[in-house]
């Protein structure tokens, strides 16, 4: 599975009943799928499970869109794969 649909069950984890139609990359994560701030640190914990690494609050707080959090991702795994 690539990152967009690992973040992509991650979300649809924390927000049950979601239509997967509305996760592309340019939702906004507190209007367009309506994750709340709790719904937002469920969400961090099923990404750091999914990716098998910590994500820290200061960049976490970055992510406004599912692109920021693919994006996120992606740096996290090519530092890690460097």
């Amino acid at each position: 599975m690539n990152t967009f649909e690992l973040i992509k069950n991650a979300i649809c984890k924390v927000q049950p009943g979601i239509d997967a139609a509305k996760i592309v990359p340019t939702a906004l994560l507190g209007q367009d799928l309506e994750i709340d701030s709790l719904g937002r640190v469920e969400l961090a914990l099923a990404m750091e499970e999914s990716f098998g690494f910590y994500l820290p609050d200061d960049e976490l707080e970055h992510v406004v869109t599912v692109g920021d959090a693919i994006d996120l991702i992606e740096t996290k795994l090519r530092a890690k794969n460097a």
